[in-house]
């Protein structure tokens, strides 16, 4: 064999060498991050709209007293508080008062939170949501939308 193929044979073995290393390194982050939010939760704040007509919308920021807020196809608003349960992936939303709206069970958040998944359980009607934003956006009485940051 000449100096040439043995070359070429060296820096394709080193090629793949780095390129099986690189993806496992991807693979290995990635599920890092799945476990860690499996176990301690995704992080939710953002808007999300729904699956099948995009007219619900569903907004949820942690920090302002653990606030969410559905605004339906005919643009009324149910507000309240979210609490998480021993499943941090699965929230209870409730009003103001205590009285239960539904359930959430977040499905999934990408890594960089530029896609993700929720299921709103509301009495028999469950309701896909995606991410829109990782900014919350909230109405406010006047009809205008707040974006939290």
């Amino acid at each position: 064999m000449s100096r040439r193929a043995i070359s070429i044979t060296l820096a394709v073995v080193c090629l793949a060498v780095l390129l099986g290393a690189a993806g496992q390194f991807a693979i290995n982050r990635e599920t890092s991050y799945m476990q860690e939010c499996v176990s301690e939760g995704f992080a939710i704040d953002g808007y999300y709209r729904d699956d099948k007509t995009s007219l619900e919308t569903l907004a949820f920021h942690e920090e302002d007293n653990h606030r969410w807020q559905l605004v339906d196809k005919d643009g009324s608003c149910v507000d309240g508080q979210f609490k998480c349960t021993d499943d941090p992936n699965i929230l209870v939303l409730t009003r103001e008062y205590g009285e239960k709206i539904g359930t959430v069970h977040v499905a999934y958040i990408s890594r960089r939170r530029n896609q993700g998944w929720l299921y709103l359980f509301r009495d028999t009607k469950v309701t896909r949501f995606y991410l829109v934003s990782t900014k919350p956006a909230f109405m406010v009485e006047s009809g205008d939308v707040d974006m939290d940051s």
